[in-house]
């Protein structure tokens, strides 16, 4: 008798006694390796995006060059933003395939391996082999992972932390005890993700909070037996977080502590920094929005998941209240933060997951009960308008952008988009949800190649900074001055591999290009033309011309690098 099944009738009272199929190795790991074969080859496919990857990927080069790893500094200044595992991590592959965005992405890819590997183990657990399959091709395909999982941030080396913790929960309590290296595995996952990304890597300890509190009627003596351990994992995992954060911070005079855990926590929660967030009620729903479309495209069976979960059919009252008790604790904190971005949620994604997985599983046994049925059948309310808004926006944005290449392969992966809906959507109205299922994998992977094929390499001739850089690093010295006016994005500091000096106004522009001596101002054209017209002509010229696209700001513009052209010592 399959595990789900057994797992509506198990007496909750008789955990410890619970079987769990052997994990297939073998196939676990061969899939695994694909998944991080696809993200790997992915993440290689474009140079750095603006803002965050950069600053990330050129602190790491900073302090490969500087040989100083304890604390990073970004443009030669200290930066607090997160803790220091992944700039560790990143040095490596960094040293090991040169200073390139594959090397900067590389442990977000690794890091999504590890997330599947440990959502896996969670669902063996709770369901059985097939339906973790499932959670975990459910998780690799979804809009956010992807997006997460190739992008070189610490987002990607935080997740898999976190779900550590809850494999490790969930199987002690399967056990009925935590033992010794239950407790010390919990300890490390806890300070890893300290590392990652500083104090958000304890929300596992709400959300197991919430379980234990929504099972105490079940196992009231089991949920309080596991206080006192979840209690010294934390300590362990903090322990491992102050072994780096106390010598940092004595190393940067407090500074780690008043802008790391001052602004970028208690600041964020606070309120909203960098325009992310605003009122409080008008952003109410904004996580759950968030949710059905970056879940997408398997916000077609979330409802349905959280029906099926919800109904104790996914590993027993205990799966209801692991699965239920992950999700609406994330999602009720990062309500009341007030910055507000679509990644702080991403903790949810291994449940949402495992609750898609589980569905799909026992609607292929055909074991759904009605009500199941019904919240299937109205995934196509949300899925339906993000999969039309996808493949219209997949068609209509590229005649707005500079690109007459990039149209044929936006209509070609619209056509996908809306063909991939429309089927999945027939399926699961003909209660076919294994079906459409497939469907969505099929589709997913084939936008996947076209995004390679196609896309990729024709979006990379509207980023400025890597094709300016290139320019400027083939023309002038390693060691010649470059500083920027009104075009400042990060990605210009790793392309071109030196520190660069920022200035503020048009005064500060025209002196800066009045210096005698070597060096090159990075500056807008037309921002360039009213230097020239407010203070004169200058002794310089320039030496690139770049047009494309500022995404970070959504403008089109072109750039100039502009050498100074007076010679050192002259009048």
């Amino acid at each position: 008798m399959r595990m789900q099944g057994r797992a509506v009738q198990e007496s909750e009272t008789n955990l410890s006694y619970r079987a769990v199929q052997p994990v297939p190795w073998a196939r676990v790991l061969v899939l695994l390796a694909v998944i991080a074969a696809c993200y790997l080859v992915l993440a290689g496919r474009s140079t750095l995006w603006d803002r965050d990857e950069p600053r990330f990927s050129r602190a790491t080069v900073e302090m490969i060059e500087s040989g100083h790893y304890l604390v990073p500094t970004f443009n030669g200044r200290l930066r607090p933003d997160k803790p220091i595992l992944i700039y560790w991590l990143m040095s490596v592959p960094i040293r090991v395939f040169g200073t390139n965005a594959f090397a900067c992405r590389f442990f977000a890819a690794i890091g999504t391996g590890l997330t599947c590997l440990f959502t896996f183990l969670i669902g063996i657990r709770l369901m059985d082999a097939r339906a973790a399959f499932w959670s975990v091709a459910v998780l690799a395909s979804s809009l956010l992972c992807l997006v997460v999982g190739t992008a070189a941030t610490a987002d990607a080396v935080l997740l898999p932390w976190m779900t550590a913790v809850m494999a490790i929960f969930v199987w002690a309590w399967y056990k009925g005890r935590f033992g010794f290296w239950d407790v010390l595995g919990m300890g490390m996952a806890f300070g890893l993700a300290l590392l990652a990304k500083g104090p958000v890597g304890l929300l596992p300890v709400a959300v197991i909070a919430t379980i234990l509190i929504l099972l105490r009627r079940q196992q009231s003596g089991l949920a309080r037996r596991f206080v006192v351990p979840l209690a010294v994992s934390v300590l362990i995992g903090s322990i491992l977080f102050l072994a780096w954060g106390i010598p940092a911070n004595l190393a940067t005079g407090g500074e780690f502590l008043r802008l790391g855990i001052g602004h970028h926590v208690l600041g964020r929660s606070a309120r909203p920094l960098e325009g992310h967030g605003g009122k409080f009620l008008l952003f109410l729903p904004y996580y759950p929005l968030v949710i059905l479309g970056a879940f997408f495209p398997w916000s077609l069976h979330l409802f349905g998941g959280f029906s099926h979960a919800l109904s104790g059919r996914l590993g027993g009252a205990t799966g209801r209240a692991i699965l239920i008790g992950w999700v609406v604790p994330i999602v009720l904190i990062m309500t009341f933060v007030a910055t507000k971005l679509p990644h702080y949620v991403l903790f949810t994604w291994p449940a949402l997951a495992l609750m898609v997985g589980g569905t799909l599983t026992t609607a292929q046994e055909g074991s759904l009960n009605d009500t199941t049925r019904r919240w299937l059948r109205r995934g196509e309310w949300a899925f339906g308008p993000l999969a039309l808004a996808a493949s219209l926006g997949a068609i209509v944005a590229p005649w707005f952008l500079p690109m007459p290449a990039l149209r044929v392969w936006g209509a070609v992966c619209g056509v996908v988009l809306a063909g991939m809906a429309i089927l999945a959507i027939r399926y699961q109205l003909g209660d076919m949800t294994y079906r459409s299922a497939k469907v969505l994998v099929a589709g997913m992977l084939l936008l996947l190649i076209l995004l390679l094929v196609g896309v990729l390499p024709i979006l990379e001739e509207i980023k400025i900074p890597p094709h300016l850089a290139k320019v400027i690093v083939e023309k002038t010295d390693p060691n010649t001055p470059v500083a920027t006016f009104a075009f400042a994005e990060p990605s210009l500091n790793f392309y071109i591999g030196r520190q660069i000096e920022p200035l503020k106004t048009k005064e500060d522009a025209a002196a800066w290009l009045r210096q005698v001596g070597p060096g090159v101002l990075i500056v807008p054209k037309d921002t360039f033309a009213q230097l020239v017209e407010e203070h004169g002509p200058f002794p310089a010229e320039p030496i690139a011309s770049v047009k494309g696209i500022n995404y970070s700001k959504g403008k089109e513009v072109e750039v100039l690098a502009v050498r100074r052209t007076a010679p050192a010592g002259a009048p």
